[in-house]
């Protein structure tokens, strides 16, 4: 029975293939840069169970790797895409990679249902295609109308891209001559204050010194018990290391910083989804960047004027952060151009002008040491992934203390390793 079932998987799948790669298909193409081609087959786009799907094929220009298996290299991506048009979000449920025409690699899933829908990166490939495909007209078996290209949603708000949903122009309706009776306020009728609101607990305040600094974190609330009573807490000194030979870390960092935020404990920089980290065949993406003046990870007891740690997180909710130290040197563009559009305001996120890019606060030798530790902050939670660069990079002295002009001396004390092994 299972092989039947393999089988017939193998069998849809190959069914799916030809369609995808039949002198049927019609190949349009919706965009082109220095890096890659992104086609969709208009031939086979279809309605199903009020869902979208076409096939798309991305056509890249320098050869790719695939980020579970590094040592499958690819420069084609074919794929079965479903579009959720109302809620703007999407899933592939077939995926095949080729070297120039050779498959080297594939995976499927069998049940729509089964895939993860989620809201494309503006301005993605997938974002264009879910965009072209939502805008074209319902069909039935029948070769799709060419529709108009829709406006790119912005930032903060989804545009409303299919053509056939846009409001009509409201009819002049006759103005009732006698006019509305405003009927005054009965102060008698006063809606009773709401008082639902009065139960729920503020946020406990935290700091990094006094009566609310790390040494009483854990008292302050249970919440943050973790970081009195944690066993692998962060951060660390690294003074030994075992060599395990760490396979080269596993980045994507090609979508800029989406706004900066000045709190009350660091310099924050916030990212849309796109960037991503691969670590133990998990994929964490990129959600935001903090920076911590002097640095709190030391190594050999060494500490760094400037730590930036990139957190990201998964669909189950781990965390892996990333950790990169500057030293004093050449100035940094991307710190310089963050420095130049930080809000005068704390807490009010200010959508930066300039593209920054995580890539440009990395350092191009990436060898690292890992180890399992703890948020560095309250709650202190642990079972977080730890990669720390070795190689540090350069900011100006001015721009350090520019940084630490806002947040002063925010980096937690050294914490004990409790046996901990630290790999590289």
């Amino acid at each position: 029975m299972q092989k039947a079932v393999t089988y017939f998987t193998l069998s849809l799948i190959c069914f799916f293939i030809s369609i995808g790669t039949s002198s049927a298909a019609n190949w349009a193409k919706l965009n082109e840069n220095s890096t890659s081609k992104l086609m969709i087959d208009k031939q086979s786009i279809l309605e199903k169970d009020k869902l979208k799907r076409a096939w798309v094929k991305i056509e890249y220009k320098t050869i790719q790797k695939n980020l579970e298996s590094p040592d499958t290299q690819y420069n084609l991506s074919k794929l079965l895409w479903y579009f959720d048009c109302p809620a703007q979000k999407s899933a592939a449920t077939q995926v095949f990679q080729y070297l120039n025409t050779e498959l080297v690699n594939s995976a499927a899933i069998d049940n729509v249902k089964d895939a993860k829908f989620i809201e494309p990166v503006p301005e993605s490939d997938f974002d264009r295609a879910m965009q072209y495909v939502c805008s074209a007209n319902k069909s039935s078996g029948t070769k799709a109308a060419t529709p108009t290209p829709p406006k790119t949603p912005s930032a903060d708000t989804k545009t409303e891209t299919n053509a056939s949903t846009k409001a009509a122009p409201t009819e002049d309706k006759p103005v009732d001559s006698k006019p509305t009776e405003v009927k005054p306020a009965d102060k008698n009728t006063a809606k009773p204050i709401n008082k639902k609101n009065e139960g729920i607990k503020k946020p406990v305040t935290w700091n990094y010194e006094g009566k609310e600094g790390p040494s009483n974190w854990g008292k302050l609330s249970s919440e943050f018990s973790m970081c009195d009573a944690g066993s692998s807490q962060s951060p660390i000194d690294i003074e030994e290391s075992l060599d395990a030979n760490l396979k080269p870390l596993k980045l994507l960092q090609k979508f800029p910083v989406k706004d900066i935020l000045k709190t009350n404990h660091s310099v924050q920089l916030n990212f849309r989804d796109g960037n991503i980290v691969a670590i133990d065949n998990m994929t964490f993406k990129l959600k935001q960047i903090n920076f911590h003046t002097p640095s709190e990870h030391s190594i050999k007891g060494k500490s760094f004027p400037l730590e930036a740690q990139f957190l990201h997180t998964d669909t189950k909710g781990n965390t892996a952060i990333v950790a990169v130290l500057f030293r004093e040197g050449k100035a940094n563009p991307a710190l310089e151009k963050i420095l130049k559009q930080l809000p005068t305001e704390s807490d009010k996120p200010a959508t930066l002008k300039s593209r920054v890019l995580a890539s440009e606060m990395m350092p191009s030798n990436q060898d690292y040491y890992r180890f399992s530790g703890s948020l560095t902050t309250p709650p202190c939670t642990e079972g977080i992934r730890w990669i720390l660069i070795k190689t540090p990079i350069t900011a100006t002295k001015a721009q350090i203390e520019a940084i630490a002009e806002i947040t002063p001396q925010n980096n937690r004390p050294l914490q004990a390793l409790n046996g901990r092994l630290i790999v590289d």
